[in-house]
């Protein structure tokens, strides 16, 4: 009897740390920055409860984690600063930015966020375009395309 007693506890008990561990996560990102700009780009904080921007601390994956993960950590990504935001009510972002321009059109790194019961850590991979290219809409060039090519070709007499 004892001895079922202390599996049903123990079971509960690491039923309720291991959901306290996994409950915070990391989503999507969003890019606000072109290349050739300073970073400023979003990821979303998923399942914080009511965790506030003083238990979490967010950062660049160590020198191990890359190593580990298969990832080359470039010097230029000791330039990102990592600031959760929780601001917007129902929104809660992890905001990552530079103070110097981003050249190299490709980044992949490591996002790490630890908080009191645990830690995380994910790799994000950005393709940055140039400015011109990002703010143009794929269809605003085929409707621009379709018009030019429509238009009847007359002939010189």
């Amino acid at each position: 009897m004892k001895l079922r007693n202390l599996a049903l506890t123990t079971g509960l008990l690491g039923a309720v740390f291991t959901n306290t561990v996994f409950a915070l996560g990391l989503g999507e990102m969003k890019l606000n920055s072109s290349l050739n700009e300073p970073l400023d780009m979003e990821v979303q904080l998923l399942n914080i409860g009511d965790m506030s921007e003083l238990e979490m601390l967010v950062g660049l994956g160590s020198r191990a984690d890359f190593k580990q993960a298969g990832v080359e950590r470039i010097y230029s990504l000791t330039d990102l600063r990592f600031k959760v935001d929780l601001s917007a009510p129902g929104k809660p972002v992890i905001r990552i930015s530079s103070r110097k321009p981003i050249r190299e059109p490709y980044l992949d790194f490591l996002v790490e966020i630890q908080w009191p019961s645990g830690r995380l850590l994910r790799e994000y991979t950005l393709l940055l375009d140039l400015p011109l290219y990002a703010t143009e809409s794929p269809s605003a060039k085929k409707i621009e395309a379709a018009s030019q090519s429509s238009q009847p070709k007359v002939a010189p007499h």
